[in-house]
């Protein structure tokens, strides 16, 4: 199991890779995430830029879970992040 935050770097995504590939389970990549629209981008990174993956998943609340438990499920602000409006059209 491994728990990252956010993006991280190349040479890290590389020792990911080098670890995942050498043991013998099935390598499967599970990305638990909050309904801020940088998750999406974060998820096709790591498997962009790891490319060990037998399959992948992601663990987000739906936009009611969101909308409940927050009242509002999108942080001030983080619309106008450079990724947000491509992810939003989506």
């Amino acid at each position: 199991m491994l728990v990252v935050r956010g993006f991280s770097s190349q040479s890290y995504a590389d020792v990911v890779r080098d670890r995942v590939t050498q043991g013998p389970r099935e390598a499967v990549l599970v990305v638990v995430g909050d309904f801020d629209c940088s998750g999406e981008d974060i998820e096709r990174g790591w498997v962009a830029r790891t490319g060990c993956w037998s399959r992948t998943g992601r663990v987000l609340p739906t936009y009611h879970q969101a909308a409940v438990l927050r009242g509002e499920p999108e942080r001030p602000g983080s619309f106008h992040r450079a990724r947000a409006r491509g992810i939003a059209e989506r």
